[in-house]
């Protein structure tokens, strides 16, 4: 278990990336600041390991140097720092960082609500169920104001909506997770949307119909 210090920020929203399966070599990745202007603020504990903090909650802008995205914090034990690049991140699978439960519901979180982000405040309250679902105890029930993991000082809006969610999770999910791991910082979650059946079938077709057209070509000539 990693120790815990005062969380500086807190991280968010949905980038779509290429879904690893296993570690890869480190990586720079630099934070730049929240994603959404007037963070909301908030009071989180846990209860195992007993630890409280006081800090934002939502979106971070993130660059790999490659690419800007945004990222979602699932390590509330170390600090993220605006503004440096931190060359220790490696991108690993959901399932290898937090564990198929915890992965497959985060998951289901996104394909709910990812696409209702649009503000601080729904910004914010993916957040905290983000961090319901990462250290809440296995086979309880998710609630923001009992269990593990509580919250409080938020604005009752951030918070209800983030409850909403926990409580309507779909029994599916659409929606990979990839995690950039740091021995040093925070922890980053990133969601990729998975394309759907039909889509992947009208790609095929059209693949399918590139190559009839290219064999007619030949034919001809």
């Amino acid at each position: 278990m990693k120790s815990f210090k005062t969380i500086l920020g807190i991280a968010v929203a949905g980038a779509v990336l290429m879904c690893a399966n296993t570690s890869v070599s480190a990586s720079p990745i630099t934070v730049t600041g929240m994603q959404y202007t007037a963070p909301t603020t908030v009071t989180i504990h846990n209860d195992t390991p007993n630890e409280t903090a006081y800090t934002y909650a939502g979106a971070f802008n993130t660059s790999d140097g490659t690419q800007n995205f945004a990222s979602w914090c699932v390590d509330i034990f170390q600090n993220t720092y605006f503004g440096p690049t931190i060359t220790d991140y490696s991108l690993v699978s959901g399932i290898s960082a937090l564990g198929a439960y915890r992965a497959n519901a985060l998951g289901r979180l996104a394909t709910e609500s990812l696409g209702l982000v649009n503000n601080a405040t729904t910004s914010a309250a993916f957040q905290l169920a983000i961090w319901e679902i990462v250290n809440e105890t296995i086979g309880r029930p998710y609630n923001l104001s009992t269990g593990n993991f509580t919250v409080w000082g938020a604005s009752s809006a951030a918070i209800g909506i983030a409850q909403g969610w926990l409580n309507n999770l779909p029994g599916t999910s659409n929606y990979t997770l990839t995690v950039w791991q740091s021995p040093t910082h925070q922890d980053l979650a990133v969601f990729a949307q998975v394309p759907e059946p039909a889509s992947l079938g009208l790609l095929g077709l059209g693949l399918a119909g590139l190559g009839l057209m290219k064999r007619k070509k030949k034919a001809a000539v």
